[in-house]
């Protein structure tokens, strides 16, 4: 995972989804995943998946990461499936559960800043909990340059690693306790440098207005529909099954249209 092309994606970023209030954002991911939670048709989670790619797809993020990084769970729910589900059927909820939610986590991040999404809860932990974990996202970039620059480091030091593995092995052993040292400093450095500047125990967060207020209500209400159907369908049991089809099939025309819009207008 790559932690600066999904801030790239949440920062340079120019769809309206991008544009959305980040409260609109989160108020919507937590309906789109308590719709996945609630519901044990998979036809019906495989809908909500579907309408999420669709939404992922028109807002021009980048396909291969953000499908793949949504797969990920998804192996590990399949060998959980196949280990403890008591037939294929669900076995596929599992991994559909799965996909589906960090479908809808991943779309969250890259079309939205850490900082804004980090701003509410940081309303609801410790102070120093908060000004951490912002502290610490911050320090990741720094430390990802450097651990670029020690990997160069490493392959030109030890003969290119195939021809002299141990070598290799015992560089990058010695390269990554430099880095945990250096983090170290790094995190007293910026303390330090905080305290200086005035820091008295709080960071604020100025999260910028919307830019379309109508799309925020939209996104929220669509939300919100997508969870009504989907409890509509848990409370009705076996008497809407036969129809669970058809969210799954707009779903999938939804995500069609989505991607014929992005081949249209490239």
């Amino acid at each position: 995972m790559d932690i600066r092309a999904i801030d790239l994606s949440a920062t340079a970023g120019r769809s309206r989804l991008h544009g959305a209030a980040a409260g609109a954002k989160l108020a919507s991911f937590a309906l789109a995943l308590t719709a996945i939670v609630v519901q044990h048709n998979v036809l019906v989670v495989a809908a909500v998946g579907l309408g999420i790619a669709a939404l992922a797809v028109a807002s021009r993020l980048p396909s291969r990461m953000v499908f793949g990084l949504a797969a990920y769970p998804g192996i590990f729910a399949a060998v959980f499936a196949f280990a403890a589900a008591p037939d294929p059927l669900t076995g596929s909820l599992f991994v559909a559960k799965a996909v589906g939610a960090a479908l809808c986590a991943v779309v969250l991040v890259c079309t939205t800043p850490y900082p804004q999404v980090f701003a509410p809860v940081q309303r609801i932990v410790p102070e120093v909990v908060g000004d951490a974990m912002l502290m610490t996202y911050r320090s990741l970039f720094i430390l990802a340059e450097k651990l670029d620059r020690l990997r160069v480091a490493v392959r030109l030091r030890s003969g290119l690693g195939r021809r002299h593995p141990l070598l290799a092995a015992r560089a990058t052993a010695a390269a990554l306790g430099g880095l945990v040292l250096y983090a170290l400093d790094l995190s007293q450095r910026e303390y330090d440098i905080m305290r200086l500047r005035g820091y008295e125990g709080r960071l604020r967060i100025t999260i910028p207005p919307s830019r379309e207020p109508a799309f925020d209500a939209a996104l929220v209400l669509g939300a919100a529909a997508v969870l009504a159907v989907a409890v509509w369908f848990r409370l009705a049991g076996a008497g809407l099954t036969p129809y669970s089809w058809l969210p799954a099939t707009l779903g999938l025309l939804a995500l069609f249209a989505a991607v014929s819009w992005r081949v249209t207008r490239r």
